[in-house]
């Protein structure tokens, strides 16, 4: 199928790659149907784009990426959304703000995405945990991890 985004144009997906989300993104409950969508080869930046909505995408980044000793403890509700019977099913990714300057860069701990990768499932789950904040700052993990700083995606 093809979507069309406000950022790549018309882009061309297969249907299985489509992930649903019954509840949809926090303050985005009717928008039900993503993509993953990477950034550029090598950037550990996606786009989770919204497939009926060209301007509604996030920028994500894998969790453990930059936060190795990251931890997601659901709820049963969590769990029975999601459809997984054990961990290996699943995919957790942050949702980033990037703003003018690249050194505010944010993760939201708090409010992970978590995708059963094996039915393409996804629920963003909310953590109570107070060790996790949902304006994290990533730049010091950043340039840990690489040795060369890339160009970070845009918002628009």
């Amino acid at each position: 199928m093809n979507i069309k985004t406000s950022r790549f144009g018309e882009v061309e997906v297969n249907d299985d790659a489509v992930i649903s989300m019954p509840e949809g993104m926090l303050g985005f409950s009717e928008i039900t149907r993503y993509v993953l969508i990477q950034h550029r080869d090598g950037s550990p930046f996606l786009w989770y784009q919204a497939v009926d909505e060209p301007n509604l995408a996030f920028v994500v980044v894998d969790a453990f990426t930059f936060f190795p000793d990251y931890e997601v403890v659901m709820s049963s509700e969590d769990v029975q959304v999601l459809g997984c019977s054990k961990p290996g099913d699943l995919a957790v990714f942050l949702v980033v703000v990037i703003p003018d300057n690249p050194e505010d860069m944010t993760a939201n701990l708090r409010g992970p995405l978590v995708i059963n990768v094996g039915d393409q499932v996804a629920r963003q789950v909310v953590l109570t945990d107070e060790k996790y904040s949902p304006h994290h700052s990533i730049m010091e993990e950043m340039r840990k991890r690489t040795p060369v700083e890339e160009e970070l995606p845009k918002a628009t």
